[in-house]
């Protein structure tokens, strides 16, 4: 059978950013794709020369909407490792705690969309339901559902209220629960199976040779 080159992108509905393919297809096999990338670039590094540390951590944080904390955790880090600065042991605890958390509703976040792309929607409403009440911790701990403005170097920008405490714990409680259901939902279904079983698969070695670091 005769090979087909299929372009998509940069512009296109299912690209949650810019960014062009070029598929080379064999029947229904992708046996090749070029990349291009580059279409969002906007220069943070030349832009952060011109910045303090401080003002840089702003910019850094706005990389990303979904991971606003990871970016700038990584940034005030290599400051600290500099600098050797030493933080105090209560802000390592909200740093992990509000990376922890960034982590849940990203995995939530890709999940739910994997499952609208390939029209299971029941799991990208569940994936979603349940990650709403954590940008809802966020929203109470740091007063923003994301670009939090946690990080500083040195520590973090403000403590966690006691008081807020019992009512996390309650809702943490509660997504664990739910997460069960989830993951038997997205495992064990037949149809998603049959749909994804065998398709896309990386190696572990590929994914060394190519620093994959998770599924977003």
């Amino acid at each position: 059978m005769s090979q087909t080159t299929i372009p998509v992108g940069p512009f296109h509905p299912l690209l949650e950013e810019a960014e062009f393919f070029k598929l080379h297809v064999d029947g229904e096999t992708v046996t090749g794709i070029d990349t291009d990338i580059g279409y969002m670039h906007r220069g943070h590094e030349f832009i952060s020369e011109r910045k303090t540390f401080t003002q840089s951590i702003y910019l850094v944080e706005r990389i990303c909407g979904i991971c606003s904390t990871s970016h700038p955790i990584a940034f005030v880090h290599a400051v600290e490792d500099v600098d050797n600065v030493e933080i105090p042991v209560r802000a390592a605890y909200i740093r992990t705690l509000i990376g922890e958390l960034e982590r849940i509703h990203s995995h939530l976040l890709w999940l739910g969309l994997a499952g609208h792309f390939i029209g299971y929607d029941t799991l990208w409403m569940w994936a979603w339901r349940y990650r709403e009440p954590v940008l809802e911790i966020f929203e109470t701990i740091t007063g923003n559902r994301n670009h939090y403005g946690m990080m500083r170097v040195g520590g973090v920008a403000r403590d966690i209220p006691p008081e807020a405490v019992p009512a996390l714990l309650k809702t943490l409680e509660m997504i664990e629960r739910k997460m069960d259901m989830i993951a038997k939902a997205a495992a064990d279904d037949p149809v998603l199976r049959s749909r994804l079983k065998g398709v896309g698969v990386l190696t572990h070695q590929a994914a060394v040779d190519y620093c994959a670091v998770g599924p977003t």
